[in-house]
């Protein structure tokens, strides 16, 4: 289907909400554990938790194959309702397996570059590790979405899907039901500004790369709010055009105009047919700081879904620190040993003189 005509367009913009909350849910769930040990390496699990036991590996939201530990379980609950669970394991040697994996990946997540790192900092005193996995954004022109969510949308956003929902139904709910309807509210404003910027952004590109008026990007830019989610939807997207560049100009760009809604709708489509999941960390210490959650069971937890890498970067990361008692005792010795040798070497030279 060409994506030039009003048909398409509308599918476009409509889609943007819709597609981010309800087709990144589809499926079972997957919840994704990484546990970190000193040596570096990684204990890899990842788990399907869905009602029926017709799931396979292409379910997992991360690449899993046929080298991983496979086992499933079944459970059922009081109400008698059935949910079914498939645990994948594998021991990675290093984040560079994790990464050699994320390449290699034709999932359906496979699109969306991801990486694993893992850092090891010494400082005399202290050793600290830091471990981290980032979804790179799917936008280059697109907005922060903390220029259009409140502190409080934001933390809500980044909450676990469970502990959200607990939260929504909880003693305050009221409270955060009304918070969540204002993080939709806001989150669709901030995904039609997001879009069009980008349509201009790929307008940009695509008029200086044909030699073509350089202005219309910013002529387009001055008008952007102009472009707001009916003007993009229904056949007056045309006109709109027209109106705020002239029609002469507008007939003369249409092509680029027309390329760079395709070429925008695809960055786009990196995120909104992600399929979300939950990833956990576990270091081999006490986390000292990190951008998650902390689970009642200690586990670090973070919500990974499209539109938390949109427009920036998504990097989830913990860290940990120990203490260097070797070198604090070394360090002790040598201060100690400091005057002796001092009172050692004045004796002599009184000897000697």
């Amino acid at each position: 289907m060409d994506i030039n005509t009003p048909d398409m367009k509308r599918k476009v913009i409509l889609s943007l909400v819709l597609l981010m909350t309800v087709i990144s849910c589809e499926g079972p769930e997957t919840t994704v554990t990484n546990l970190v040990r000193r040596d570096g390496s990684v204990m890899r699990k990842a788990e399907l938790k869905y009602s029926s036991d017709e799931f396979s590996l292409n379910d997992f939201r991360v690449p899993v194959d046929s080298t991983w530990n496979l086992h499933d379980s079944i459970s059922i609950s009081d109400r008698g309702d059935t949910t079914w669970f498939l645990l994948a394991e594998k021991l990675f040697k290093s984040v560079d397996e994790i990464n050699e994996a994320y390449l290699a990946d034709t999932g359906k997540n496979s699109v969306v570059p991801r990486t694993a790192s893992h850092q090891l900092t010494f400082k005399w005193f202290t050793t600290g590790w830091r471990f981290a996995e980032k979804c790179g954004k799917s936008l280059t022109h697109g907005y922060p979405a903390e220029n259009f969510l409140t502190p409080e949308e934001i933390e809500l956003r980044k909450m676990p899907s469970v502990i959200r929902e607990e939260l929504l139904a909880g003693s305050d709910s009221l409270k955060y039901k009304t918070l969540n309807d204002s993080l939709d509210s806001h989150t669709e404003i901030w995904l039609i500004r997001s879009f069009v910027s980008e349509w201009i952004g790929d307008v940009s590109s695509l008029c200086a790369a044909s030699g073509k008026d350089t202005l219309v990007a910013g002529t387009l830019r001055a008008h952007a709010t102009e472009f707001d989610e009916s003007s993009l939807a229904d056949d007056g997207f045309d006109k709109t055009c027209s109106d705020i560049l002239g029609d002469s100009v507008f007939q003369k760009v249409k092509p680029e105009l027309d390329s760079a809604m395709k070429i925008s709708e695809k960055k786009f489509d990196r995120s909104l047919s992600f399929k979300s999941y939950t990833m956990k960390t576990v270091l081999p210490l006490k986390v000292m700081a990190s951008n998650g959650y902390v689970m009642p069971g200690g586990e670090i937890t973070w919500p990974v879904n499209g539109d938390l890498f949109l427009t920036d970067d998504y990097v989830m990361w913990a860290e940990t620190r120990e203490v260097n008692y070797w070198a604090i005792f070394l360090t002790a010795l040598v201060l100690l040993m400091i005057p002796f040798e001092i009172r050692k070497h004045t004796r002599k030279r009184k000897d000697n003189s």
